[in-house]
């Protein structure tokens, strides 16, 4: 697959040539062998082919040497939607991933979360401490891919049109910090909030969740997991308190209890649309109500996926993680938010990075790129992506850095600022003007001071949270890059304060 990449869908094999480039040949039958073996190899990416065997004898020895030549048909562009999975601790997020992805049913004790639990700890107390990211897919013809049918992540990227990508997040209060960096740093498409069925009613943490989607004004569907050890009479006090919550957080939104109906297009159009909240029950000891889940997952397109509109503005990545590769170098590794980048990039405005701690940037380039797993020429706005970056001159590169295009720097909104205002929802009990927070910027944070706080009376009145106009000052001298949509979350320690949406840098 990667030498198809590299060679923009072409690859020629050489066969009967020793590694040092010596022309040894091979025998009829072992040319035979391999040439089947690298058909299999071809049918195994579906979308591969032998186009052609051009063989030739050596003078006495009669061994045979071939050029075998490979080519692929230019898959149809993907489209990525991401899923942040939000959940008070003990709902079964990781569970019902699990069951998503691997199409098996848990054992009632947590089975089925093993796969996507990444340390010791975490296997051993059953709660989640950091991100984690999954994915299922969805071929041309709606076939779901995931681990059930494919043998890697490469494998279900390449099978697939349209992916899902999900992202895990803790439940505990005291790894808030990090469910804070996954709403903000992950840029997510859609909330997924899972309760469990036997819980009796809403808890905060939940009644938080449903909130940050209502400030975030971001497409949201409910779970009701562990369908299977749910009582009657505390499960009709659950969906009761949770239909009353709903109505509350999100008058404006239709509540929707899913169960085999009969246009899954219209309600995932109406999911992404923010006019309906869907409402699934699942057990994932009986693997029930995950079919009608992914039905609708798979419909669903956020406005970003593909090479719309976004394409054509300059290019801007969000570094989440970064990576050092002994023969690459530093790799990052994030979601493409606007624009389109080529490795080289030979043309057009000079890439930079940063900004530093002192807000500078500094030019760089990109050496390869890798798309959902994938090697490829260019990396494009609504999608995955893997950049091997080399700065041009000295810079510590972190998380929640970004590199674009030096004329997005130009534009009198995209700017590096300390100040900045935005449109919140009160998460706690109050707010006051130069109360001290924690705000989530992409995948960092920083101590800030509340400067200012203005009602807003009108967006008040449209949701059930207090809507109120802020003014946030960075602490020590730091500076962010900000814009107008940015989300942002603050924090008092291990208690949510406010979420919302940057309205101008100053």
């Amino acid at each position: 697959m990667a030498r198809l990449s590299e060679g923009d869908g072409h690859a020629v094999y050489v066969v009967g040539v020793s590694d040092n480039g010596e022309v040894v040949g091979i025998s009829d039958e072992e040319m035979l062998h391999t040439v089947n073996t690298i058909k299999r190899m071809a049918r195994q990416l579906d979308n591969a082919s032998i186009v052609s065997v051009e063989k030739r004898r050596l003078g006495p020895s009669g061994r045979l040497v071939a050029e075998v030549r490979l080519t692929q048909k230019t898959p149809l562009p993907q489209t990525e939607l991401r899923v942040a999975v939000l959940g008070d601790h003990g709902a079964g997020k990781s569970t019902v991933l699990g069951c998503l992805t691997y199409d098996e049913p848990d054992d009632g004790h947590g089975s089925a979360r093993l796969s996507l639990m990444r340390h010791q700890h975490e296997l051993e107390s059953g709660r989640t401490s950091s991100i984690t990211f999954s994915a299922i897919g969805f071929a041309a013809d709606a076939q779901v891919q995931n681990y059930a049918n494919n043998r890697s992540a490469e494998q279900i990227y390449q099978r697939s049109q349209h992916v899902v990508t999900f992202v895990d997040t803790c439940g505990h209060a005291k790894h808030l910090k990090t469910t804070a960096r996954a709403i903000t740093g992950c840029s997510p498409h859609m909330f997924c909030v899972v309760v469990a069925a036997d819980a009796g009613k809403v808890t905060a943490a939940t009644r938080e969740y449903l909130q940050i989607a209502t400030a975030l004004d971001i497409p949201l569907l409910v779970v009701i997991s562990k369908m299977d050890v749910a009582a009657k009479a505390s499960f009709a006090a659950l969906m009761r308190d949770l239909l009353d919550t709903l109505d509350t957080v999100l008058p404006a939104r239709s509540k929707c209890i899913v169960n085999n109906i009969a246009d899954y297009q219209s309600l995932a159009d109406d999911t992404m649309s923010r006019g309906v909240v869907p409402i699934f029950t699942t057990s994932a000891v009986r693997t029930i109500g995950f079919s009608e889940l992914t039905r609708v997952l798979g419909r669903s397109r956020t406005k970003r996926s593909g090479s719309g509109t976004f394409t054509n503005e300059p290019f801007e990545f969000h570094v989440e993680h970064l990576y050092s590769i002994d023969s690459v170098g530093t790799v990052v590794t994030g979601w493409v938010n606007s624009g389109a980048v080529a490795a080289g990039h030979a043309s057009g405005p000079p890439l930079m990075i940063g900004p530093d701690s002192s807000g500078g940037f500094v030019e760089a380039d990109i050496t390869s790129i890798h798309t959902l797993r994938t090697p490829t020429e260019t990396a494009k706005a609504g999608l995955s992506a893997a950049l091997a970056i080399q700065p041009r001159a000295a810079i510590r590169i972190q998380k929640g850095m970004v590199v674009l295009s030096a004329d997005r720097l130009d534009t009198g909104s995209h700017r590096v600022s300390s100040e900045f205002s935005a449109v919140v929802t009160i998460l706690s009990s109050g707010l006051a003007q130069m109360q001290a927070v924690m705000v989530h910027i992409r995948s960092t944070y920083h101590p800030a001071t509340v400067v200012d706080v203005d009602s807003c009376p009108k967006a008040q009145a449209r949701n059930g949270g207090a809507q109120v106009t802020v003014r946030l000052r960075l602490s020590g001298g730091a500076r962010e890059y900000v814009y107008p949509g940015m989300p942002i979350v603050a924090r008092d320690g291990c208690t949510l304060t406010f979420a919302g949406r940057v309205t101008v840098a100053m």
